[in-house]
């Protein structure tokens, strides 16, 4: 008996994966504290030498079971909601309402005013509470909010604050007549951005500012661009444009960016996914920008492995031809996934995956010399045009 479960025990380990590791170009190690689901995020090396959307990874554990991935689920959004402004009031030039949520109220990270002043700029403080009797109410955040027409022309009337599920929210309001509305809801859309390491170089022009970044890696993706400065105020237009070979570049975003009083428009959102970026700041006659700072930046892109597997885990990617994975995992909902007690993991660092074999070259001869063609078909056209001279010669 002991001779046979040794025997299955063995052929559970040699299929336990079906991973063909020599297709993989790459590899690298995760760490994790424990077999829970293990959340991280992919560097620039990842994005540069995978394929996009990481159809060619593959992830085994430290018995080299294959453990299923995904992105990391985010929480559902809630559409605004219209609540009640229960108290009202207005005391040395600050507006206060109360928002009552009622009994059914989902967790929420930002609260939308209706403002009827034409232009302002003013900031609001947002402190909630789950009985709405003085002195219950705890602070949650402040926002800058401001109405802009003109020669910049801008609006931000929400105040953001950390996922609560308070059912009161007070809103004390600074620069503004009036709360007339509000409605409360939930955007994971707009999750915090983190700087995207780079390097920067910098060159001045006679009317611009120039700042090409480099990301290190083709497809690392950017949402936005810090463009960051000491100057009091400006208004100054700005290009982004991008390129994988830093010779062509294509148009990716432009926006103008300011800054006066209470007010910083200082990001310039954008889509990228190319290894150079360049910065064009146009300064017009003005002196360029002080202690100018240019930074990309992203939203988080993590990937959230099954857990009840093994660590530490290795990564492989880098396959040309390998399809994506289906995993049962994939297509679960997130309260399934166990992300809320997912672990965070510490990706090492990249190597070549010393297995790797290149996959044998199955085109035709003609087609890996396409070059012959060309000079077969040159050859072939002027055999054709001395003939014709020697025939054209012959008739005379």
């Amino acid at each position: 008996m002991r001779l046979l479960a040794l025997i299955a025990a063995a052929l559970v380990a040699a299929g336990s994966s079906d991973v063909d590791e020599s297709a993989f170009r790459y590899t690298r190690d995760l760490g994790a504290a424990s077999s829970a689901p293990v959340r991280f995020d992919p560097d620039a090396a990842m994005y540069g030498h995978a394929r996009s959307g990481f159809p060619d990874l593959r992830i085994l554990d430290a018995d080299g079971t294959q453990v299923p991935w995904r992105p990391e689920p985010t929480a559902a959004p809630v559409a605004p909601q219209a609540v009640a402004l229960v108290a009202r009031g207005s005391r040395g030039g600050t507006v206060s309402v109360v928002l009552d949520r009622e009994v059914l109220r989902p967790v929420v990270d930002r609260v939308e005013l209706d403002v009827p002043d034409r232009t302002f700029v003013g900031s609001v403080d947002v402190l909630g509470s789950q009985t709405g009797a003085e002195g219950s109410y705890a602070t949650l955040s402040r926002t800058t909010i401001y109405r802009l027409r003109g020669a910049v022309s801008a609006e931000s009337t929400s105040a953001v604050f950390p996922l609560t599920d308070y059912r009161f929210l007070l809103v004390r309001a600074h620069g503004v007549s009036a709360i007339t509305g509000a409605r409360v809801a939930r955007d994971p859309a707009r999750a915090a951005l983190t700087p995207v390491p780079s390097t920067s170089q910098q060159q001045q022009e006679a009317r611009a500012t120039i700042v090409l970044l480099d990301l290190g890696f083709p497809r690392v993706p950017v949402d936005e661009v810090l463009v960051g400065s000491s100057t009091p105020r400006y208004k100054r237009l700005v290009r982004i444009e991008g390129s994988d070979d830093d010779s062509t570049f294509a148009p990716l975003a432009e926006s103008d960016i300011a800054r006066f009083g209470a007010v910083d428009l200082s990001r310039v959102p954008v889509r990228a996914q190319q290894r150079y970026l360049r910065v064009t700041i146009e300064n017009g006659d003005d002196p360029p920008l002080a202690a100018l700072r240019v930074v990309p930046e992203a939203t988080s892109r993590a990937l959230l492995l099954a857990g009840g597997f093994r660590p530490p885990f290795r990564l492989l990617y880098g396959a040309a031809d390998v399809p994506a994975p289906e995993y049962d995992f994939a297509k679960l909902p997130a309260a399934a996934t166990g992300v809320a007690r997912a672990v965070s993991g510490t990706l090492g660092a990249e190597t070549t995956n010393a297995g790797f074999e290149e996959p044998a070259d199955t085109r035709t001869f003609f087609e890996r010399h396409d070059w012959l063609i060309q000079v077969l078909l040159v050859a072939g056209a002027l055999v054709a045009a001395v003939g014709g001279i020697v025939a054209l010669g012959r008739r005379r």
